[in-house]
């Protein structure tokens, strides 16, 4: 008896290691980042379209909402480029083995279930309608556009994230306000940004070799990793200009929000520059794609942190 229980004890120990290992990899295909990030840009254009929070409840369910909406999405990109990553991110949870392709379908659609069952029962037609458009042409940009069309056909999908948030908490003035199109419009330069800083490492694999397949296009054209980051550079001022304006079209944001903003841009500029003086650095570029990630959290947070202080 004593034998049979210590080896049960001994095999379950030995599954251990297995298990994390399946777990991380779980956790890693929902990029729990952007888990997080997605959510809060969505909040940042609620909270401008109502003027204060909604009950706790609500922020609640919107945060969820577009958290499994995300994870669906980029989920779903994963899964078209599990072979691709078999040379570009060889360490990502489906190449790897840690999920199966399999598990990374389902991932996807109990996430949209989840997400789409939300905002159907707690907010309105017009809010599910772009959750809906968002989550389609996510797809069809995994499935199609990065390929045929390069990168840059994403940011206008991703500038709904912001439609979509102000929509759920104002529908009435979407199409009668300026300033949800000046969120989308950040949000596309942003986004434009973020991309092609990436852009150099999508072309160099992980243990730095050459890859196999040719990269995407950015846009109907494949520019080299200098040019990318240089492009990369420009929509990151660009992304600080339009970010510190935004006080002259809500007044409410100020001196703390320019701070702020101010303060995360210049980080991200500078994590750019250092990348383009050493364009071949993996550890330099992943290190500016992240400053850039930090630039929009804090651009979002900034927004409801001085929101939460004008309510108070």
């Amino acid at each position: 008896m004593y034998r049979r229980l210590r080896g049960t004890l001994a095999t379950d120990t030995l599954n251990l290691p297995g298990l994390r290992y399946r777990l991380s990899g779980f956790l890693t295909l929902i990029r729990p980042p952007f888990f997080i990030l997605t959510p809060v840009n969505a909040a940042s254009a609620a909270v401008l379209a109502s003027g204060g929070y909604p009950p706790l409840v609500k922020c609640l369910l919107g945060f969820f909402a577009v958290a499994f909406a995300s994870c669906a999405v980029n989920v779903f990109n994963d899964y078209m480029d599990r072979e691709r990553d078999r040379d570009i991110w060889p360490t990502r949870a489906i190449p790897s083995g840690r999920v199966k392709p399999s598990e990374a379908l389902l991932v996807v659609t109990i996430s949209l279930a989840i997400s789409l069952s939300i905002v159907w029962l707690a907010f309105n037609t017009l809010t599910f309608s772009i959750l809906l458009l968002a989550i389609i042409l996510g797809g069809y940009y995994s499935a199609y556009l990065r390929d045929r069309v390069g990168y840059l056909s994403l940011p206008p999908i991703v500038g709904l994230i912001y439609l979509g948030g102000w929509s759920a908490l104002s529908p009435e003035t979407l199409f009668s306000s300026f300033l949800p199109w000046y969120l989308y419009l950040l949000g596309v330069v942003w986004q434009t940004a973020h991309i092609m800083i990436y852009y150099p490492l999508h072309a160099t694999p992980d243990n730095g070799s050459t890859p196999d397949m040719k990269a995407p296009p950015a846009l109907f054209f494949t520019p080299s990793p200098q040019v990318a980051v240089k492009i990369g550079i420009g929509f990151t001022c660009l992304t600080l200009i339009f970010s510190a304006l935004l006080p002259l079209v809500v007044p409410s944001l100020g001196a703390f929000y320019l701070i702020l903003v101010i303060a995360a841009g210049i980080y991200a500029l500078i994590g750019g520059t250092k990348l383009l003086r050493d364009i071949n650095s993996r550890r330099r570029g992943i290190t500016a794609f992240k400053s850039l990630s930090v630039f929009r959290l804090v651009i979002s947070a900034a927004i409801l942190l001085t929101v939460f202080l004008n309510q108070i």
